[in-house]
């Protein structure tokens, strides 16, 4: 416990045998002595780095960064049961605020897929690519900041917790609100205070009025659809009840064929972009660092599948 496991290939297993006989893994309480031992040559390969200290690794002359489009993200949540965001053109103007060509470009350098404020990112094949994508644009936020009775702007606090490039982006975020006249205190805690006990009423991440969580990857948007934005939904930080939008999750949920996905994908996205409970800005790459003696890994966001893995 704490501090690591032994695999050892299995000589009777029916199928094709494993490349490697034996998988060490070491476990390190924090990314920083993970990338050292990388670094050093004690290990050959991290399961994934986050953004902000990826600039280490990839300038490293011994090591290579898988890059893999994922569909990870930081959803930003606005209540939709609590001022001033019972207002959709509130939520529609802070959306229309952001800058996500800077986000993709300067905060992620460039390792990540620019959002469209749904959950469907572009590495899903039920993405409808034809929906327009959301940009920024200052002078249509502030006409409906106007048309809500904002015309003064107003003051909130966004609360998030202190993980990878999260607090970079709230810092952004509420630079680029100041354009429109939205005040933006930041209010950014550690993972245990910001989470709670994860049910509504103790905790800062579903009971603040405005926030950014962190979300992992995941193959199929599902989880995504449902839990945090659904109208029962136990991770719905943004109090978002539209039973239109519930049925829609029904028929993607039921559709059969790749065609019918899309169809309701599609309906979905519209919906969101024009409710907006949630801002989806960008979704980073997953990236993999491994040193160069290493071949053999595939390139996917699900996990590591070590089976092929060899070292010359």
């Amino acid at each position: 416990p704490k501090v690591g496991a032994t695999f050892i290939r299995n000589p009777d297993y029916w199928g094709e045998k494993a490349l490697p006989d034996r998988l060490e893994f070491k476990f390190y309480g924090d990314v920083q002595p993970r990338i050292l031992a990388l670094q050093a040559g004690e290990v050959d390969i991290l399961d994934a780095v986050p953004l902000d200290v990826s600039q280490v690794v990839l300038n490293s002359p011994d090591i290579t960064v898988l890059r893999v489009a994922s569909t990870a993200h930081r959803q930003l949540h606005m209540r939709c049961d609590t001022g001033p965001f019972t207002d959709k053109r509130v939520r529609q103007a802070l959306a229309l605020c952001i800058d996500r060509a800077k986000l993709v470009d300067g905060l992620c350098r460039g390792m990540a897929a620019t959002g469209n404020d749904s959950p469907f990112a572009p590495a899903f094949p039920a993405t409808d690519k034809s929906v327009p994508q959301r940009v920024q644009d200052i002078a249509k936020a502030k006409q409906l900041l106007e048309a809500a009775g904002l015309a003064e702007g107003f003051d909130i606090t966004l609360t998030t917790l202190r993980y990878s490039d999260i607090p970079g982006y709230a810092q952004l975020f509420q630079n680029f609100a100041k354009e429109i006249g939205a005040r933006i205190s930041l209010n950014i805690e550690d993972q245990d205070k910001y989470y709670g006990k994860a049910v509504f009423g103790q905790s800062d991440w579903l009971d603040s009025p405005l926030g950014i969580t962190d979300y992992a990857h995941r193959s199929v948007p599902n989880v995504f659809l449902k839990s945090p934005l659904v109208s029962d939904g136990p991770w719905n930080a943004a109090h978002f009840k539209s039973p239109a939008y519930d049925g829609m999750v029904t028929s993607y949920l039921k559709a059969l064929d790749a065609g019918a996905q899309r169809a309701a994908a599609s309906d979905i996205q519209k919906l969101l972009l024009d409710e907006t409970p949630v801002i989806f800005s960008y979704f980073p790459d997953l990236l993999v660092p491994v040193r160069k003696n290493v071949s053999g890994l595939p390139p996917i966001a699900a996990g590591l599948l070590l089976d092929r893995v060899s070292l010359s």
